[in-house]
């Protein structure tokens, strides 16, 4: 059910409209984590540390699609905001069809997956693993792309119970199909990623199906595709396309990173992919406020509502921070089993490695969760482009981590190396933020 975001006290609206997802997003890592789970304790070390070092480089190519899936939201967000609901079924129309553009350039990405791996310099023992997951996970990832579009519309428009129901029952196919495909059927890691691949396929479907039955608002009508003209796809891509590149380029940085991670081992590598999980979880409520945050931002700003964006801002980051040290605190103390649980007994290097990770990273968790808050809020008043610089800043510092910190600190290195790009995000983020409190137009 479709909710207006104008009225009412922001805080509560954002925390309302941030749990379903919240719960999604966790069913959504749920499944993610059955797979390493039960590839690390069934195929070993190294198709653990296989399956981690293919993140980077489906992160990016998800980063992008993710990205794109949400500018084209934000402008779904904006009309419907401003009550033109013709113009909110053409955008939506024209997202659907920029998916499918999407979905043929994942396919031509899987056919670049054994070189991107090579340049990553792999382990030679997780290379064959990596090579099956990454290849199936790119040339399904239509099935990703179409998920994210179909459910961030719905989203735009209030509703972000819809797409928890649909997240929660792919979770339970997705650890059937894990069980199924890697243990009944001997397929490995590819096993895992047809199962995710599967998963949110029917999620997709699912989401298509309820838009087409119960969202009157974004049932297209046979008029809306004959006036699909270039300026609803340019205003699409101008949200979309900063916000892709935004997601594409820090993981970019994870990528670089990644490199330097694989000449420290596998164990190393087995470490951060573990951590990686458990840091998902913990970070998965900012991230679920930060998506609040941009489509509260976009209805308001579009109903001309700028004084109520201004007050969204300080509820979202006083929610966000509180939240982030919660999670530090339980990350840092049940560090060890959560790692554990992931690798077993006997992988105390790689357990010492994990813990040292979640010390570093969760005591700076405040930084992100305001990163979150203020990068989503703009994106919503539809300032894209500063994101995306912040994105290029995250980038460099990553990198920068990469190349001359790993080497002379080595693994620590490689802890610094989030905080340092959260901190460059930053730098733009709040100065962007605060140049717009000062323009008429946000008076109010």
């Amino acid at each position: 059910m479709a909710t207006n975001l104008t009225s009412g006290r922001p805080a509560q609206l954002i925390i309302a409209f941030a749990l379903p997802m919240m719960l999604g997003n966790m069913f959504q890592l749920l499944y993610a984590m059955a797979d390493m789970i039960i590839v690390g304790r069934t195929l070993g070390v190294d198709a653990l540390a296989g399956v981690g070092l293919t993140g980077p480089i489906a992160f990016m190519f998800m980063g992008l699609v993710i990205g794109l899936s949400q500018g084209f939201s934000i402008l779904c967000a904006q009309l419907y905001g401003a009550g033109n609901r013709a113009g909110l079924r053409r955008a939506f129309c024209a997202s659907l069809l920029l998916g499918v553009i999407i979905s043929g350039l994942l396919v031509c990405a899987a056919l670049l997956a054994e070189p991107a791996l090579r340049w990553t310099d792999a382990p030679p023992e997780a290379f064959k693993p990596a090579l099956d997951y990454l290849r199936i996970t790119l040339a399904g990832g239509g099935t990703m792309a179409f998920y994210n579009i179909l459910s961030s519309s719905i989203t735009a428009l209030g509703d972000s119970r819809t797409p928890l129901v649909f997240l929660a029952l792919t979770c339970v196919l997705n650890i059937g199909l894990d069980f199924l495909l890697i243990l009944g059927c001997g397929m490995g890691t590819a096993g895992a990623a047809w199962a995710t691949v599967l998963s949110l396929g029917i999620s997709a479907v699912l989401c298509f199906i309820h838009i087409w039955r119960r969202i009157p608002e974004l049932r297209p009508h046979r008029n809306d595709w004959r006036h699909l003209g270039w300026p609803i796809f340019r205003r699409q891509l101008a949200l979309g396309l900063p916000m892709g590149l935004q997601g594409a380029v820090i993981n970019v940085g994870f990528l670089v990173l990644q490199a330097a991670l694989n000449g420290l081992g596998a164990e190393a590598v087995a470490a951060c992919s573990t951590v990686a999980r458990v840091d998902a979880i913990a970070v998965m409520p900012l991230i679920s406020i930060g998506r609040a945050m941009a489509t509260y931002a976009g209805q308001n700003i579009g109903a001309g509502l700028p004084e109520r964006v201004r007050q969204g801002m300080k509820d979202g980051c006083l929610v966000a921070v509180v939240y982030a040290w919660l999670a530090a605190v339980f990350c840092i103390s049940l560090g060890g089993p959560l790692i554990r649980m992931f690798v077993g007994d006997g992988q105390d290097t790689v357990i010492s490695f994990g813990q040292r990770l979640l010390q570093i990273q969760c005591g700076l968790y405040w930084l992100l969760a305001l990163l979150f808050v203020i990068r989503n809020v703009l994106q919503g008043l539809g300032m894209s482009m500063i994101a995306t610089a912040s994105g290029l800043l995250e980038l460099g510092m990553r990198c920068g981590a990469a190349i001359f910190l790993v080497g002379p600190l080595g693994f620590d290195g490689v802890c610094l190396a989030s905080p340092l790009a959260w901190f460059g995000a930053m730098v733009v983020l709040v100065p962007a933020y605060a140049v717009w409190r000062r323009r008429p137009s946000a008076a109010g």
